[in-house]
């Protein structure tokens, strides 16, 4: 039994969630949990949740720091991540940083001789343009390096990621110490899926951060066509963001605010799942910009509407958007939209989604978060 602490970013439930439950399923001897609100989430906390062989024993939130500049916010998770892992008065066997400065943190402790270990598990890369400014890329890029090289470990999301940061970066296989593939997963056997007769039959649902990068105003503005076949058509997204008010305008200014669920966050993975679940097709319109968080990572949200037993329309930017077409579980749409109403009507039949209902709960069993974490070791 280990002591392991996880550190993250968070804005919507991410794979460190998952980790938490696993290893509290193990009655790992403790796990801490520390979330550190992304810069532009509502609101600037950190917060902890401590567990004790399976069971939550403590948990605290620090006050809202949405008065600092995003410059000290950073210097605030530092200062919060070294005070709750030394004040926690256990060595650490294990610190996992879902970042690269999550990493970085991480490496101070180890040199101070709080945790033995440091995991990187990269679940983005975004080589050129995440950020609009030039030096906060630059930032990026040598704190990335810095975490692949030092860390213990390094646990990347897709295949691409290696090959993304020896175009980019110039970071061969021997700079890493170990690395090896960790995807996105999904608890397959706790969500509960519906048939197609059961389910809301004419809805589509999006999940994610409403950033313009995701594509949903490229799904808003083919509204008006679906709705020539399939008059009691819905749209549900899920999430919430920068972006969110500009899309519900979008749907106003083409009168299909009627058709549009904005449903916001919903934080339980349970309720989230369901919602879902009970969908009859998933869409993850991702557009092919620089900036892209797809392209070299793995998408969790398709992960999870397969799991659900929901068929799923995709841009060509995930690593894996081949295996999803050809095991009958998705289809493959232009992000410019100019195929996206006639492959909702072509999966929203009856037949077809009943079909592709099934190949998608066949499929999502490759990525069960079980096999995925028993085969870590940890």
């Amino acid at each position: 039994m280990r002591n392991i602490a996880v550190v993250a970013h968070k804005y919507l439930p991410q794979p460190d969630d998952n980790l938490i439950d696993f290893l509290n399923i193990k009655k790992e001897s403790r796990v801490l949990h520390i979330k550190h609100s992304f810069p532009d989430a509502s609101d600037r906390c950190s917060s902890y949740s401590l567990y004790s062989k399976g069971s939550k024993i403590k948990e605290k939130t620090s006050a809202d720091y949405k008065f600092l500049p995003e410059a000290l916010v950073y210097i605030k998770e530092l200062f919060f991540t070294i005070k709750w892992i030394v004040f926690s008065k256990t060595r650490w066997d294990l610190y996992i940083g879902m970042d690269g400065l999550c990493v970085f943190f991480g490496l101070i402790l180890r040199s101070i001789g709080a945790c033995k270990k440091v995991i990187f598990w990269s679940i983005d890369f975004v080589p050129q343009g995440r950020f609009k400014q030039s030096w906060k890329n630059l930032v990026y890029r040598n704190i990335d390096i810095l975490a692949c090289k030092k860390a213990d470990e390094v646990w990347d999301l897709s295949p691409k990621m290696a090959k993304g940061r020896k175009k980019f970066l110039g970071l061969d296989n021997k700079d890493y110490k170990f690395r090896k593939i960790v995807p996105y997963g999904v608890w397959t056997n706790r969500i509960k899926k519906y048939p197609y007769e059961s389910c809301e039959e004419n809805t589509l649902v999006f999940m994610g951060h409403l950033i313009p990068k995701q594509g949903v105003d490229v799904v808003i503005g083919k509204i008006p066509e679906i709705v020539k076949r399939i008059p009691n058509f819905k749209f549900k997204i899920i999430g919430g963001g920068s972006y969110r008010e500009k899309l519900i305008n979008l749907a106003r200014n083409l009168s299909v605010d009627k058709y549009c669920i904005f449903l916001g966050r919903i934080e339980d993975n349970r309720i989230l799942e369901d919602e879902i679940a009970r969908s009859a097709l998933a869409i993850a319109p991702y557009l092919k910009t620089p900036n892209s968080y797809t392209y070299y990572a793995d998408s969790g949200k398709i992960k999870t509407y397969l799991a659900c037993g929901v068929p799923v329309l995709l841009t060509d930017l995930p690593w894996n958007v081949g295996e999803i077409q050809k095991n009958k579980c998705g289809l493959i749409i232009k992000d410019d939209g100019s195929d996206l109403a006639g492959k909702v009507l072509f999966i929203m039949k009856p037949k077809i989604n009943r079909e592709f209902r099934e190949n998608a709960v066949k499929y999502s069993k490759n990525f069960d978060y079980e096999k995925i974490f028993s085969r870590l070791e940890l």
